[in-house]
């Protein structure tokens, strides 16, 4: 059995196609985002799939997408296992450092003193706000009730994220 017989009539436009979709694909691999040669070559692929379904072999065209399948699950591990321990991982694509903890250190150990201190509520506290602790005016958040402005708040506890206040002076919240 010659390709033509088994192809069809549209063995010279299928195997055509299928080149086509295979260099773009392989293009795609290197250019970032998905752009011309990732449509083109999935438009191709289409077209020689369409070919055998409608004027070739049916056979043919499932074996073309079990075995497209097979290469891009292949070249979905390849590219996974360069970028955890190949060359791509030592690429400028693939960040290095590592990140713990909040941005900025010192910010958040200062809020951390902050516990246990007290201060005036510079704005109505619904549940958020601006107070003043210790001559610096900060954005805090109340524990769920609301604050009127001017009253005399504790801070409770501190975070990277906020601040969270409630009424009264250190005594009286630990009573």
């Amino acid at each position: 059995m010659n390709i033509h017989e088994l192809l069809g009539p549209t063995a010279a436009a299928t195997i055509v196609c299928l080149i086509i979709a295979l260099v773009m694909f392989f293009i795609e691999l290197f250019t970032p985002g998905v752009g011309l040669a990732g449509v083109s070559g999935l438009l191709s692929l289409i077209a020689v799939i369409v070919m055998q379904l409608g004027w070739g072999q049916p056979r043919v065209a499932m074996y073309i997408i079990a075995i497209s399948l097979l290469i891009i699950i292949l070249g979905l591990i390849w590219v996974i296992r360069s970028l955890q321990r190949g060359r791509l991982s030592r690429s400028f694509l693939v960040l290095k450092e590592r990140v713990d903890g909040t941005s900025v250190p010192d910010v958040a150990a200062a809020k951390m003193e902050m516990v246990g201190r007290t201060g005036i509520a510079i704005t109505t506290l619904r549940p958020a706000g601006i107070a003043e602790i210790d001559g610096k005016r900060v954005d805090v958040t109340t524990a769920g009730g609301f604050i009127a402005k001017g009253e005399t708040i504790t801070v409770l506890k501190a975070d990277s994220m906020q601040i969270l206040v409630a009424t009264g002076t250190a005594d009286e919240t630990d009573a």
